[in-house]
């Protein structure tokens, strides 16, 4: 094969040159365009005055993005990989295009740097598949993380609802046992009462048949009693109860009501009421109604549980927002385990014995406290007595 002649090879490589897909711009030592192919101008979109008047090594743009500190290197006669950088090009869909670039000079064999010339890189296409796929990653996380939160919320939602059922359940159960319990003892007494009265009521003695009525009577108005105070419960906790506000002078009201609180003349002779510093005008507008629960479960359980010669004291006080009612005893106290579920519906202390009681309430109590604004807390030991301390608000929290 002959060799090529020189204007042979030249037009060879200028067409070469031309016509290669990369874009190549060919750069003389100072940094001036002085040559670049049709893939370039499709590239950058430059007209050829724009391009001639390009210097590589006074552009803004390379400086700001770092680019031209790789590009410096290439001048010095190193071989350099320019990293992709967002550059500005024209007449193209996508205004910033990521463009890289391999630089290298071009020396003579005497050693004289004759052009420095740039392949150039456009991984546009790739960049934003890449961004694409981290927008994708990040809505995938997003999903998943709303995803695992309405897990978190579901899953916090069933235990709510196995806790409620369980409740509910421990709930039922305790109100059969309390009803089979409490109960059995006033419907045995009515059984046997009434069996008496008609087989051989008209042999009875008028005072006997009297006595078998009384147990008739006290039996159901026990059991009117129970009834009364879990539809009250059911009222506190559904919130269908509302506030009527009266106004009570506290230590007259509760001395007035001490009988009903203790029905037993022995257990009213040791109830004591202190109010040291009671304002004369002292007057407050509670419920009536509440107040008279409240009391009548705290003072009647003080004087149940304590023995027939201990003192109970019922000791008020007031400030200008809310008054305070203890009620102390020297009973048989209450332990710091059966404390922690002391105001839950039917529970019952581990050591109160064969005294009756439905163990509703002390629950009842905190509810009627609640509901007036108030609170309901409790300080006792075992063997040592306890203070139930009522607060209530001076002001009625709703009155209807």
């Amino acid at each position: 094969m002959e060799p090529l002649d020189q204007k042979t090879t030249e037009e060879r490589w200028r067409l070469l040159f031309e016509q290669s897909p990369l874009s190549i711009q060919i750069f003389s030592p100072e940094g001036q365009t002085i040559r670049f192919n049709r893939a370039w101008s499709n590239l950058f979109g430059l007209s050829d005055e724009e391009a001639y008047a390009f210097n590589v090594l006074q552009d803004p743009v390379l400086e700001q993005t770092g680019a031209l500190n790789h590009i410096r290197r290439a001048f010095a006669g190193e071989i350099v990989f320019v990293p992709p950088v967002k550059f500005p090009v024209r007449n193209h869909p996508t205004a910033m295009r990521w463009i890289g670039g391999t630089v290298f000079p071009v020396i003579t064999p005497d050693g004289i740097l004759r052009e420095v010339v740039v392949v150039h890189h456009d991984i546009t296409e790739l960049k934003q598949a890449e961004e694409t796929l981290r927008d994708l990653n990040q809505i995938l996380e997003a999903r998943v993380a709303e995803r695992t939160e309405e897990l978190r919320t579901s899953e916090q939602e069933l235990r709510t609802a196995l806790d409620a059922e369980r409740q509910l359940n421990q709930l039922k159960t305790s109100f059969v046992g309390m009803v089979s319990h409490e109960f059995r003892t006033p419907l045995g007494v009515i059984q046997t009462a009434t069996d008496l009265l008609q087989r051989h009521g008209e042999r009875l003695e008028p005072g006997e048949r009297d006595k078998q009525f009384v147990s008739i009577q006290t039996a159901v108005r026990r059991m009117a009693g129970m009834m009364e105070h879990i539809l009250l419960l059911g009222r506190l906790d559904g919130r269908h109860y509302h506030l009527k506000s009266t106004e009570l002078d506290l230590p007259i009201w509760i001395t007035e009501h001490l009988e009903q609180f203790c029905p037993a003349p022995d257990d009213r002779t040791r109830v004591a009421i202190e109010h040291t510093g009671w304002p004369s005008s002292g007057r407050t507008r509670l419920d009536e109604a509440l107040l008279l629960h409240i009391l009548g479960n705290l003072v009647s359980n003080a004087c149940k549980y304590s023995p027939p010669d201990a003192p109970v004291v019922i000791r008020l006080s007031r400030t200008a927002n809310a008054l305070t009612i203890a009620v102390e005893d020297q009973g048989i106290g209450i332990s710091e385990a059966d404390q922690r579920h002391l105001f839950e519906g039917f529970f019952r202390a581990s050591n109160v014995g064969s005294r009756p009681g439905s163990g509703l309430g002390l629950a009842i109590a905190r509810r009627c406290a609640e509901r007036m604004g108030g609170t309901l807390t409790l300080t006792s030991e075992p063997n040592r007595g306890s203070t139930f301390r009522v607060t209530l608000p001076t002001t009625p929290p709703e009155v209807s």
